[in-house]
């Protein structure tokens, strides 16, 4: 039996992270995969909202918006530093 994900448990899965031009820019693949408690804000929401409802074995392709990942860029915030 397989349980859904939903909040308070705990998730273990592989991910490849890709940017808009398809270049794998991280991976679990070939090493542990990650380890999370659904539902404590512990991963970017919206990834964690598209896994909701998913069960072991599902592999799903997420694309996840700037304000639903880690916020929009804030160029007054951006600090530029010498080697």
């Amino acid at each position: 039996m397989s349980f859904l994900i939903g909040n308070d448990l705990v998730v273990t899965m592989h991910y490849t992270l890709k940017n808009d031009a398809g270049e794998v820019l991280d991976s679990s693949e070939g090493a542990e995969p990650l380890s999370y408690l659904h539902g404590a804000g512990n991963i970017i929401p919206g990834l964690e909202a598209a896994l909701v409802g998913k069960t072991a074995g599902d592999s799903c392709d997420v694309t996840v918006q700037p304000e639903d990942g880690y916020g929009e860029v804030m160029p007054h915030l951006v600090q530029t530093l010498s080697r």
